[in-house]
């Protein structure tokens, strides 16, 4: 085995660490409404999930909408709408939408033009209830069927599961439902000929690409089980955040009160129970940059490669900062941003530092939760870099006023975001704490 690898192979992990303090909050919740938690060297800890996170990133004000796939079950239900509001008949509306659910993932079978007949029943369908009973009683005629309404049919036509489809892949997807709306109304009797023709076509090729990723796609990767060539490798690994010490989920009783009270009457318009907690979370996160623009050149020139991927990894550090899950936002206004993040970049092995809070952190006299939780990561990353040989460039982002010595950033320490944006862009060539 060579001692070096090939430029093109060589390893450009960005690591981040970061450390964020919540207020009273409940930005991710179970299905109890309490925020959600975890057990870490059997003590509870709160805990937000790294789907929470991602969506967040991915929807943040920052991140560019016009890079931002959409996940969908309904994507053959709008095409079949785009069609009937142009006129075109039930049938081939409906073929043409059970193709496109197929040829984006949604199911594994191509459908024919009597799997279109079958979903419209021949236009009916059985009634329900006690129209259904009736029918079934001895002596009575069979039920008389009722038509499938609009929504009937949209209903049935939603995939069973999410697909991620590109900005570039639904604007084709439009554009081809725009033509065969066209040829219907250029010529309503060699439609069918149309349309059965590109249902082969579109079965056969798909409608989804290879390329023109965006850059959630990118990043956080897409899955399609029923055509693997599709799949895209997530180019970034989110942890679930978990907070560095001991939690309490505390409830919170409320009530609101009736404000159309007659007579002197007493109670409420509502009670109950809300849950909350707070704390200092760690979140760790991991992007390959290389792979990252590995992904977005596929189709595109190299200038226009480069450009998306310092537009990718600008989005993902920001809203690692930044961007939280929206949680019961309005009753706790629970948006923060990160006080310390430790940042890696360079060749060594992803390595989550969450262990450094096996042992609960404990406020102290002279120490916060937040300074002791900057303290302990700290020092175990330093034992981390000694015993494993770690050499990557490090830049650590201090935000938090209480953990800030003297009047000047300490060696190998920023104060501002911009700082930290140059070293994640740059590594230790923006000459700054990594050099």
């Amino acid at each position: 085995m060579p001692d070096t690898l090939p430029p093109a192979l060589a390893a450009d992990l960005i690591q981040f660490h970061a450390l964020t303090a919540f207020p009273p909050h409940n930005v991710n919740r179970d299905e109890d409404g309490r925020p959600k938690t975890c057990l870490l060297g059997g003590v509870l800890r709160g805990r937000i999930s790294s789907q929470a996170k991602k969506r967040a990133l991915r929807f943040a004000p920052h991140f560019p909408h016009t890079q931002r796939a959409t996940r969908t079950r309904r994507a053959g239900l709008l095409s079949y709408r785009h069609l009937a509001d142009a006129g075109v008949a039930d049938l081939p509306a409906v073929w043409a939408a059970l193709t496109v659910n197929y040829a984006t993932g949604g199911t594994s079978t191509p459908p024919k033009k009597e799997d279109a007949e079958k979903l419209l029943g021949g236009g009916k369908k059985p009634k329900k209830g006690k129209a259904a009973a009736d029918a079934e009683a001895p002596g009575t005629a069979e039920a008389e069927a009722a038509p499938l309404t609009r929504a009937d049919i949209e209903r049935a036509l939603r995939t069973e599961q999410g697909l991620v489809i590109s900005t570039r892949e639904f604007t084709r997807i439009r554009e081809a439902m725009a033509a065969l709306a066209e040829a219907w109304h250029q010529s309503p009797a060699t439609f069918d000929t149309v349309l059965a023709d590109w249902v082969k076509g579109v079965c056969k090729d798909k409608l989804l690409t290879q390329a023109d990723h965006d850059l959630d796609t990118a990043l956080f990767g897409r899955m399609v089980a029923t055509a693997p060539d599709f799949n895209v490798e997530a180019a970034c690994a989110v942890g679930h955040a978990f907070t560095t010490h001991a939690f309490v989920t505390e409830g919170d009783y409320f009530s609101a009160g009736e404000e159309l009270n007659e007579r002197g009457d007493t109670g409420a318009a509502i009670t109950s129970y809300a849950f909350f907690g707070g704390g200092v979370y760690y979140q760790h996160a991991v992007l390959d940059r290389g792979h990252l623009r590995e992904t977005l050149s596929e189709g595109r020139s190299a200038d226009e490669a480069e450009r998306l991927t310092a537009e990718a990894v600008d989005a993902f550090l920001t809203g690692l900062l930044f961007a939280q899950p929206k949680g019961k936002r309005n009753s706790h206004a629970s948006d923060v941003a990160a006080s310390y993040v430790l940042v890696t970049r360079g060749g060594d092995p992803a390595m989550n530092l969450g262990l450094a809070f096996l042992d609960p952190v404990t406020r102290t006299e002279k120490e916060d939760v937040m300074q002791a939780s900057i303290k302990r990561l700290t020092q175990f990353h330093t034992a981390a870099r000694g015993s494993y040989d770690l050499s990557n460039a490090v830049c650590a982002f201090n935000a938090y006023p209480g953990a800030r010595a003297g009047n000047a950033p300490a060696a190998g320490e920023v104060w501002t975001v911009e700082e930290l944006r140059r070293f994640v862009h740059q590594g230790p060539d923006a000459g700054g704490p990594g050099a």
